[in-house]
Formats: C-alpha cells, structure tokens, sequence
C-alpha cells in the first residue's frame, strides 16, 4: 500500500509526461479510481488511507491538506513527505520496479486521465456508487467493500 501523496505525485509524473495539467479536484478523483480499480482487480487497497465521503465526492484527507491551497489551478510541484528511511523530505514515487503499480496507472491514465474534472466527479457520483452509498448512510469514509462491489463486475465486464 502507498500513502496518497505517493499515488498523487505518481499521478503527477504521468500528467507532465502526458502535458496535461491537473487541478486537486482531478487529482483527487484519479487517485480514487487508481484506488478502487486496486480494489476491484485484487481486492487489496492501493491506498492507506481511507476515502472520505465529503459532499463533492471522494476525498483522500492528506491530498487535501497538502492541496488546498491551490484552489482549482493546475498543481505544478509534487508532494514532500517525510522518507521512512533517511528521515529528509522529499516527493517520492512508486519504485519503476513496480510494475504491477504502473501498470494500473497507465490503466487509469488511459481511461480517465483525459477527462475533465468535472467529468470525473460525475462518475465518482454514479448512481449506486459507493460514494453515493456512504452518503446515504451517513458514513464519513466509503468501505473497501463497496468498493469492491461496485466497480469489480464493472471491471469484468470491460475486459
């Protein structure tokens, strides 16, 4: 599992290869979907953190606080963190070596990294979303497993 900020600067990397500028909302929305496909392809989270069920859609709380402050223009540097093993901050990403991880990005990247922000809060807001289920139920996370249940028989329909 990767903590937000590692998945976002992964993100990050992908969009500034790809040219295209992200914003925190769009940011935000993708590395919600790196997360639920995970979920739904290996039943395993991406993501350490939970996703928050916030009025707008989901919500990863650290990307948040990290995010804020660039309201809706493009974020143009990654995010630092605190490196276990030197103690230094720095803006880490997923080993290359890992290619089960890339593999999913260029997934992701390929299937929503085009698509507005707007766009992408729209799908996180499907009908009978997992999203749209948490609010219902007034929960403030959204649960692995529905999740999992949502976009699993999604993901086996595609392919």
């Amino acid at each position: 599992m990767y903590s937000p900020r590692v998945v976002a600067n992964a993100l990050l990397k992908k969009a500034a290869s790809s040219r295209v500028e992200l914003t925190h909302l769009k940011l935000q929305k993708l590395a919600f979907f790196m997360h639920a496909w995970n979920l739904a392809l290996d039943d395993t989270p991406l993501i350490n953190e939970q996703p928050q069920a916030w009025p707008y859609g989901p919500v990863f709380s650290t990307l948040y606080q990290d995010l804020k402050g660039f309201g809706s223009k493009p974020i143009e540097r990654y995010i630092k963190e605190i490196e276990p093993q030197s103690g230094r901050e720095v803006a880490l990403i997923p080993s290359l070596k890992d290619k089960k991880f890339w593999a999913l990005a260029d997934q992701v990247w390929d299937r929503y990294g085009g698509l507005t922000a707007a766009q992408l809060s729209s799908l996180s807001h499907t009908e009978g979303g997992p999203w749209m289920q948490a609010r219902r139920n007034g929960l403030s996370e959204i649960p692995n497993q529905s999740i999992i249940d949502f976009y699993k028989p999604q993901l086996v329909h595609a392919n």
